[in-house]
């Protein structure tokens, strides 16, 4: 018997299983992908789907940071110190797709993301810099020959 001889009126959907696990097995693809480019790092935002690719260099004055995060809004981005850990946490709105349109395929991540690194040096958090231009986060922290404790928050220009 058809899905269309059931008695019902208008097309029926069936279930698909092999698209089903053709899905499963892309964005399976896409998680290992986005780890082993990372060197490995699975964290919890690769489990949930969205996290932005980052570059991190040391040189003699410091750590600079380079964060891939187009079509999140500046207002949207938080960046923090504490002790020698820094933390980016940031949210891309979904609300940026178009709710009268059909999308016939979303491939971009959407919803709240967080990084932290642990750096190998104590930073001078008061000459920290941050700059978000055309959908990059530039950051820069310089060294220090103190370790702070406490929490303080970058202020992103």
């Amino acid at each position: 018997m058809s899905a269309r001889s059931r008695g019902g009126s208008g097309p029926v959907s069936t279930w698909d299983p092999l698209h089903e696990l053709m899905v499963l097995k892309e964005r399976m693809n896409r998680l290992f992908e986005n780890v082993l480019s990372r060197g490995g790092d699975l964290g919890e935002a690769d489990l949930a789907g969205w996290s932005p690719a980052v570059d991190l260099r040391e040189d003699l004055e410091g750590f600079h940071l380079s964060v891939e995060i187009p079509g999140v809004p500046r207002d949207c981005l938080s960046l923090r110190i504490e002790g020698q850990t820094l933390t980016i946490e940031g949210d891309r709105p979904l609300d940026r797709l178009e709710k009268t349109a059909e999308h016939l395929r979303v491939e971009r991540f959407y919803g709240p993301f967080s990084r932290s690194f642990n750096l190998p040096a104590a930073i001078d958090d008061d000459k920290a810099t941050a700059r978000f231009q055309l959908g990059v986060l530039e950051v820069f922290l310089p060294k220090s020959m103190k370790g702070r404790t406490g929490s303080v928050k970058i202020v992103i220009s």
